[in-house]
């Protein structure tokens, strides 16, 4: 199945990175602080996009490292969203929270996730009304009502003032819940969808954050809202990821 081939691919790319030297070929990008690629990077890119054209000719490719303008995205009818690695700052400095993300689009909606994490050799895999899975297992949402009693993710962000604007979202709750800030949008996702945190939000995601990210945790039984309970796209910067009563209480309690 031509699925599968992209699966293989995904593990095939993150063999590479677990075999790379993480000092390898690093170069400091232009956008903001500890913001990195690294020559595992670029082989993981590699590897992803050989094994999608390869398996799709013709289908457009849209990744972190090597970004080229696409106009309406929301239209594209076979887009493939890569992110090499996701967290390469802690891959840099060996703080195993760090994963290789991959979503189908098609015209704006994810169809299909794939988010690997090399250092725990965990698959995350979803399709589109067939439920999200973690090494072939199905994974659901917690089942938390209080978002006092929740563990929330967020992120930072390479401009400071983004991080400062994250934390002084989440200080709005109260009482304020556990707060985790690991360094990896994807498998924040990831962890939302099996039930290990409860709720993740952030205010400058990319769509390479989002597109399998939103796949496997919808599939997985969460909701995915903007932070003003709107309805949002994988292309939207601002989301609250969670199960329905969290989110929700998540949405008043920032915009009260």
């Amino acid at each position: 199945m031509k699925i599968e081939a992209i699966r293989e691919g995904v593990l095939r790319a993150g063999e590479a990175v677990r075999k790379a030297r993480p000092t390898e070929g690093v170069i400091t990008k232009d956008e903001g602080r500890l913001n990195f690629v690294t020559a595992a990077d670029l082989e993981s890119e590699r590897i992803l996009k050989e094994a999608i054209q390869k398996a799709f000719p013709g289908h457009l490719i849209l990744s972190e490292e090597t970004e080229s303008p696409i106009e309406d995205i929301l239209a594209i009818e076979h887009l493939w969203v890569i992110d090499p690695i996701d967290g390469t700052s802690n891959f840099r400095y060996e703080r195993e929270y760090f994963g290789i993300s991959v979503g189908y689009v098609e015209k704006g909606e994810p169809k299909i996730g794939f988010i690997y994490d090399p250092s725990r050799d965990q698959l995350f895999w979803a399709e589109k009304g067939k439920g999200a899975f973690l090494n072939g297992k199905p994974v659901l949402v917690g089942d938390k009502i209080e978002l006092a009693k929740a563990t929330v993710l967020t992120d930072n962000s390479y401009d400071p003032d983004g991080t400062r604007s994250n934390l002084e979202m989440l200080l709005k709750l109260c009482p304020i819940p556990w707060i985790l800030v690991r360094g990896s949008a994807v498998l924040a996702y990831c962890d939302v969808a099996a039930g290990r945190a409860d709720v993740f939000a952030h205010q400058f995601l990319k769509p390479w954050d989002n597109a399998a990210g939103f796949v496997i945790a919808t599939e997985a039984g969460a909701v995915i809202k903007g932070l003003r309970g709107e309805e949002i796209d994988f292309t939207s910067p601002r989301a609250v990821v969670g199960n329905e009563a969290l989110v929700n209480q998540f949405v008043n309690a920032i915009n009260s």
